[in-house]
C-alpha cells in the first residue's frame, strides 16, 4: 500500500474510531464506567493489519479528540480513559504478537486491562483503595464487551485474511468454479 493511500485509510479509521468512541458515550448503560468498547474494534483491526505505532497513534488521537468533544480533556475521566486505553493497547499488542489467543481472546484481555487501568487511576485520583472492590464487577462486564468487540474483529479479520491470501492465490471463475 503506497504512502498516500495508507495515510488516507489510517485517517478514515481514525475518524471511525472517534465517531464510535463518541457515539458509545451517548449510549446510556446505567453502569458507571461501562461502555460497549466499539472503538476498540478499530484499534484491534489496526493492531493486526497496520504497524503498531499507527494503531497506537489512532488510539491516542481518538482518546484526545473524544475527550475534547465531551469536554473532559485533562479531567479525571480523560486520565482514566487514557490510562485504560494505553494499558489495554500494550496488552493487546503483546498478545497479538505472541499468538496465544485469537483476536477474540486479545479483545477480552484488552477490555479487562482497560478497566484495570481505569480503576488504578481512580484509586490515585480519589486517594482510596476502596474503589478496588468495583474491579471484579466491572471486569465481568468488560468480559462481555470484550467478547462483543472481539467477535466483530474476528469476523472482519477472518473474512479479510480469506480474501487476502486464499482468494488471491486461486482465481475463481463463476461459470466453471476454480
Amino acid at each position: 500500500m503506497n504512502g498516500i493511500k495508507r495515510i488516507a485509510i489510517i485517517s478514515m479509521l481514525t475518524a471511525i474510531a472517534i465517531v464510535l468512541g463518541y457515539a458509545e458515550s451517548l449510549i446510556p448503560l446505567s453502569i458507571p464506567g461501562v461502555k460497549l468498547g466499539l472503538a476498540n474494534v478499530i484499534i484491534l483491526i489496526m493492531i493486526y493489519e497496520f504497524k503498531w505505532y499507527e494503531a497506537l497513534g489512532v488510539n491516542v488521537i481518538r482518546i484526545l479528540i473524544v475527550s475534547l468533544i465531551r469536554g473532559t480533556f485533562l479531567s479525571a475521566p480523560f486520565f482514566m480513559s487514557l490510562s485504560g486505553g494505553l494499558l489495554s493497547f500494550i496488552v493487546m499488542l503483546l498478545f497479538s504478537k505472541i499468538k496465544i489467543f485469537t483476536s477474540l481472546g486479545v479483545s477480552v484481555l484488552g477490555s479487562i486491562f482497560h478497566v484495570t487501568g481505569q480503576i488504578l487511576v481512580a484509586i490515585i485520583i480519589m486517594g482510596t483503595n476502596a474503589i478496588i472492590y468495583y474491579l471484579p464487577f466491572i471486569a465481568l462486564l468488560s468480559l462481555l464487551t470484550g467478547i462483543l468487540s472481539g467477535l466483530i474483529t474476528y469476523n472482519y479479520l477472518s473474512r479479510h485474511i480469506t480474501e487476502k491470501f486464499i482468494n488471491k492465490d486461486f482465481k475463481i471463475d463463476e461459470k466453471e468454479g476454480i
